[in-house]
């Protein structure tokens, strides 16, 4: 337990700082784009210096690297969401529910999320072996690099869910293993 704990953790801290160096990429990447097509390339430019060619400044590969920066960026951004509960859920069986049965509701939850990221890690797995032979258009990238990011999303979520369902699972036997209090031992 304690070391999945801790490995969700490096993951998640991992998967944050990738997240936020592949945003600033793809910043700069679509600043440079916005600038090359708008400001390099227009009438103003080519007039002021004429012997100058600004085409060759624009590069034709980096809307197709923005748009894999942005896959990336999705799909590990899921791993984050999931591992801070902070995706949309569907609460409404849970919040009616008595309280013994709202633990065992979150343990088939987290087990049926399991069930669905195994699901996509062996069907990514399946897709990779497809993919391996596509190349992108502009970039030449061999896109299992691109599908790859499902594989791996779903392999960080699994991870995420698995250490939730143990976490619930050890809260449960806590409560079942604490003394129970009489009303004379009761703090006031």
């Amino acid at each position: 337990m304690k070391f999945l704990t801790v490995l969700s953790q490096k993951i998640n801290k991992a998967s944050r700082f990738l997240l936020i160096a592949l945003f600033v990429i793809a910043f700069v990447a679509a600043v440079y784009s916005v600038f090359s097509r708008f400001v390099l390339q227009s009438s103003f430019m080519r007039n002021m210096l004429p012997m100058i060619d600004f085409s060759v400044f624009n590069f034709s590969w980096i809307e197709e690297l923005i748009r894999y920066l942005f896959v990336w960026i999705v799909f590990l951004g899921i791993g984050l969401v999931y591992k801070s509960k902070e995706h949309a859920q569907v609460e409404i069986l849970h919040h009616y529910l008595p309280e013994k049965f709202k633990g065992k509701l979150l343990v088939v939850i987290e087990a049926v999320n399991s069930a669905v990221f195994l699901f996509l890690i062996v069907f990514g797995w399946r897709i990779l072996k497809f993919t391996s032979q596509q190349i992108s258009p502009s970039m030449g990238l061999n896109m299992t690099l691109i599908y790859c990011a499902v594989l791996i999303c779903s392999i960080i979520c699994l991870i995420h869910a698995v250490v939730n369902i143990l976490g619930l699972l050890a809260m449960k036997n806590q409560k079942n293993s604490a003394p129970i209090e009489t009303i004379e031992e009761m703090p006031i």
